[in-house]
């Protein structure tokens, strides 16, 4: 069952990362959270469509988040860690938010961030390695 509940983790992980990802590429948009931000232009804001359908992603990604933990959860030596294991899981989803805020928002790779996110990697592959 081990390699049933391993893949359940990893296919609601892309899932939970997909959505995060284009959440934060939508919302993330220059147009959107350039320049003052008053009551009137948070209006704006909140109605416009990129921040609802990221809106919509993000609450996705909690309902991946509780399928992730459940997943975890059905593994005996991670069951008493399931939720903080869960999370350390889906701290990989940052990493490929770095690389789209990169490719669609124009930000820039430094030194620091490609260290963290290789850190991020191998950090869950040894979690998994000795379950």
């Amino acid at each position: 069952y081990y390699f049933v509940y391993m893949l359940n983790v990893i296919f609601w992980t892309f899932l939970f990362t997909l959505a995060t990802v284009f959440s934060v590429v939508l919302i993330g948009a220059r147009d959107l959270i350039g320049g003052d931000i008053g009551p009137r232009r948070m209006l704006e804001i909140i109605f416009d469509w990129r921040f609802i359908l990221g809106a919509v992603l993000a609450f996705a990604a909690r309902i991946f988040f509780v399928m992730i933990n459940n997943s975890i959860y059905k593994i005996p030596h991670f069951a008493n860690s399931s939720t903080t294991v869960t999370f350390l899981v889906t701290i990989v989803s940052l990493f490929f938010i770095v690389i789209a805020n990169y490719y669609f928002l124009d930000e820039r790779l430094n030194f620091n961030q490609i260290v963290g996110g290789a850190i991020i990697f191998l950090g869950v592959f040894f979690l998994f390695r000795g379950a």
